[in-house]
This record gives structure tokens, sequence and C-alpha cells, in this order.
């Protein structure tokens, strides 16, 4: 039976959302390297967009393949960190984390419309099927990790604290593409210059490392008692 009470407090909301924020940058993050790496020169990157060089031709869906990898990898390791940290007594916040940030709900709604990188790969090999494999492939990968942190939870009002765990630190993120393209829109069609590295501009790495600063410092931040009070007694 599950005893874990997820902790809904300011600071654990602020950790997540960076973390959900993180996440989404490091998706796009590899989609940008694995063009870098297949095509021998890196492409256009901003907050949440990528584009490849044009030198990139045909190896483009590996590329397209290497995000979903890294997002389904990292909630398989969230899962581990849940189990693991279930059986020792400690605080599987982080474990959590990592499965709320890679966003498995959001990944099955764009699957279920035809859309998101598993639909565009799928697509490839079976068009008239694409949209329904490419959502059985999202449920097979994401539904382990929901399930074990299902079943952590404690069982009174499970599934509104599970609904809002996952839900709730998207909230802040949506309107995030919308942004992007305002501010980075001429960037990244290529009609004006900016510093960058590694075709990334340099406000948008001081704009991850803010993040990260911030959910360092949540975390720091958060109370000593917050693992113990966690669980049921």
């Amino acid at each position: 039976m599950g005893t874990y009470r997820f902790p809904f407090d300011a600071r654990s909301l602020v950790a997540l959302v960076a973390l959900a924020w993180l996440a989404s940058f490091a998706h796009e993050f590899t989609h940008h390297a694995a063009g870098a790496w297949l095509c021998g020169v890196p492409g256009r990157m901003s907050l949440s967009l990528f584009a490849l060089d044009v030198a990139c031709g045909e190896r483009w869906p590996w590329t397209t393949a290497a995000g979903p990898a890294l997002s389904y990898v990292l909630m398989w390791i969230g899962m581990a960190l849940i189990v693991r940290d279930m059986r020792r007594g400690a605080d599987p916040w982080w474990g959590f984390a990592l499965v709320i940030a890679n966003k498995p709900f959001l990944r099955l709604l764009t699957a279920v419309m035809g859309g998101g990188d598993e639909g565009v790969l799928w697509d490839l090999l079976t068009p008239d099927a694409g949209r329904w494999i490419a959502t059985a492939t999202v449920i097979a990968l994401s539904l382990p990790p929901m399930i074990v942190c299902w079943l952590a939870l404690k069982p009174r009002n499970r599934g509104r604290v599970f609904a809002a765990a996952f839900l709730v630190p998207m909230l802040p993120l949506l309107p995030v593409p919308f942004l992007d393209r305002a501010v980075y829109g001429a960037w990244f069609d290529g009609t004006t210059v900016l510093g960058a590295w590694f075709g990334v501009p340099w406000t948008v790495w001081a704009i991850e490392a803010g993040v990260l600063a911030a959910l360092l410092l949540a975390r720091v931040w958060m109370p000593r008692t917050a693992a113990s009070s966690a669980f049921a007694r």
C-alpha cells in the first residue's frame, strides 16, 4: 500500500516546474545535439524549437527519435528511484519529479492527436496506422512509471493528488512555445543575428542556468522535515 504524500507546498512546486522546464530543454537539446553529431554541423535551437542544418538531409529521423528516447529513459530512471526510495523509507520526490517532468500525459495527448515525435516516426513506416501505433508506443513506455507513481501514493485522495501532481506543474509551461516564437522567431528563421554557442543563443543558455539555479535553491530551501512528513503515519 502506498504511503507517500506528494508535497504541494510552494517550494516543491517551484522545483517541479523548474525541473519540467529543464526536461523540456533537455528533450529539444537532445534533438539538436543528435543533429549536430549526425550531420556534422549544429542547426539552430531556442527555448522550445530546433531546426537541423540543411546539410542533414535524410538523416533527420534519427534526430527525431533522440528526444523522446531521452524522455523515456528519464521516466524509467525516475520509476527506479521511486521503487528504491520507497523500500528504504526515503523521500521519493526526485523519482516522482523525473516522471512528471517528462510529461507522459502530454506525450500521450499529442500522439492521440496525430502529432509528437512518436507520430512523426511511425508515420514514416505505416502512414495509415501511424497515429495508433504511436499512441500504443507512448502507453507502453510511459504507463509503467505512472503506475509506480500511483501505487506509491497514499490511498486517500490518490486520484486527485495524482492528477494534480502530473498536470499542475505543466500549466506554467504552456505559454513557452508562443513566447519562444515571439522572442526568438526572427533568429530561428535566420532573419536576425544573435550571439550563440553551438547553435543556441547565449540568452537561452542564461535562462536555462537561471532555471537550474531556481531548482537547486528550491530544493535547498525545502524544510528538512519534508522527507519525514511525506509519509503517512
